[in-house]
């Protein structure tokens, strides 16, 4: 008996592909990623690489002429069901990279206005395919000849292909114009890290503008054999996801979001009284810790605070009487006296409580702790646990 291979060499490259974009999206989905970028964002990456591996399917089951056999006997409506994918890949795409580059990044109610397309397609594609009876669907399914000599559904495949080749240069477009933000802050580029969010934007844009060329040879000029096109946008999308999946691999910390620092900020806010900003310092500290941080700078705080750091560092010398690494240290030997008199702790060495107070050093912990309180960080926790 002969068997039949159900895919042949030409599918590999897909099938890989499909397979590492699920990878990818499980990885963003679940994986807890800390850092600035909302769990939001990453999870609509993650949506992103799915779609990704839809698109590979749907284009597997039209082109492997086994699965289009075995599943046109089924039901011919198996068929043209993932075209919104090409709607939807760039906007998320594009939201992921916002969110990236820019500080305060939110999604916005007119932002739902990307989704638009993705939600016509099911409307436009039941008109010209889904609503036919069987046998003209059969037409469809077994002769693309047939599908691009309909000109709505020529018209379809031209806007699935310039809308992904948009948002995916639009997305090129914000790194370009977060390069040029880091080249005229005097940023060193190579402090940011870059390589991953290049990777993912510049090469998901080479993808989307060979499958343009691709349209626009095979419509017009017809410089190339069509299927050896095709064959090489599944290579192109396999060593796309290779890469991402390789960097992955190489770097333990992962897709690591970029420094809160070096973002885009938004425009800046009137400067508020010195008094004012004390009030708020002084919540702010109380509530959200960031002397915990062991790298806290006058620039983070300023940051999160949403003021200028030359303002932050003149009121806390104005009002507070003391310099900024004073007020952190303040508030860090506070921290280390709480957690040295609990009794809970007592097992703790205190080698980590100084670590997670934000010190680094035990000479600069010893110092600015009995320079405060007056004793040692062991006598005291010995006056007060025993």
């Amino acid at each position: 008996m002969v068997e039949v291979a159900l895919f042949n060499i030409n599918d590999i490259p897909l099938l890989f592909s499909g397979f590492l974009a699920l990878v990818l999206a499980f990885l963003l989905f679940f994986a807890q990623q800390p850092g600035r970028i909302k769990k939001l964002y990453w999870q609509l990456l993650g949506l992103f690489f799915f779609l990704s591996a839809l698109r590979v399917f749907d284009t597997l089951i039209y082109w492997n002429i086994n699965l289009r056999d075995t599943l046109s006997l089924v039901s011919a409506n198996f068929f043209f069901l993932f075209g919104f994918v090409f709607f939807l890949q760039g906007p998320l795409l594009l939201w992921f990279t916002r969110a990236a580059i820019f500080r305060d990044f939110e999604l916005k109610r007119l932002d739902a206005l990307h989704l638009a397309p993705a939600a016509i397609y099911p409307i436009y594609i039941y008109h010209i395919y889904h609503g036919l009876d069987p046998e003209q669907k059969m037409q469809y399914v077994h002769d693309w000849a047939h599908v691009i000599g309909n000109p709505y559904f020529e018209a379809l495949i031209w806007i699935q292909r310039v809308v992904l080749f948009a948002y995916s240069l639009y997305c090129v477009y914000h790194l370009y114009q977060y390069k040029h933000h880091l080249i005229t802050r005097h940023c060193e580029l190579n402090k940011v890290d870059l390589h991953w969010l290049k990777l993912l934007v510049i090469g998901f844009c080479c993808i989307n503008g060979w499958t343009f060329l691709t349209l626009i040879d095979t419509r017009f000029l017809q410089l190339a054999d069509a299927s050896i096109l095709g064959e090489s946008e599944s290579f192109l999308y396999l060593v796309f996801m290779s890469v991402l999946i390789v960097y992955l691999l190489k770097n333990s910390h992962g897709f690591s979001d970029i420094q809160i620092e070096h973002t885009i900020a938004p425009e800046p806010t009137p400067e508020e009284p010195q008094q004012q900003l004390v009030e708020k310092l002084t919540h702010f500290m109380e509530q959200n810790k960031p002397y915990l941080e062991p790298h806290i700078t006058v620039e983070r705080l300023a940051i999160k605070l949403n003021v200028s750091p030359k303002l932050l560092s003149c009121t806390i010398n104005n009002k507070l009487h003391m310099n900024f690494f004073e007020l952190i240290g303040t508030y860090r030997v506070a921290e280390a006296k709480k957690r040295l008199a609990d009794s809970e702790l007592r097992q703790k060495p205190i080698s980590e409580i100084m670590k997670s107070c934000g010190f680094n050093s035990k000479s600069v912990f010893n110092q600015a702790f009995k320079k405060t309180v007056g004793v040692t960080p062991s006598h005291y926790r010995q006056q007060h646990l025993h």
